[in-house]
């Protein structure tokens, strides 16, 4: 019996806040949200890394890619958000 492919849960989330994380973290309000995005859509994607490892179901490759860009993406915001975040408290950016 061949399993049929399915979507891997949360990839697109974690594309999107991955790539929310990066341009909210050149927002001076919007920093502390880029951080939080940015860990949000790392966590997500190791989840489905995870889920995928462990789990026998077949997964579409899109759905992978989007995780992994999620990931890659969300790391990127977040040391973004904590550099402008650093350079906000230090009152560089004045």
């Amino acid at each position: 019996m061949k399993q049929e492919e399915k979507n891997l849960p949360l990839s697109m989330v974690a594309l999107i806040f991955g790539g929310l994380s990066i341009v909210l973290a050149f927002a001076r309000h919007l920093v502390s949200l880029a951080l939080v995005l940015g860990l949000l859509a790392l966590l997500f994607g190791l989840w489905g890394d995870r889920r995928q490892a462990k789990h026998l179901l077949r997964y579409t490759g899109a759905s992978i890619k989007r995780s992994q860009w999620g990931m890659k993406l969300g790391a990127f915001g977040t040391l973004c958000s904590l550099a402008m975040w650093f350079l906000w408290a230090t009152n560089a950016l004045l």
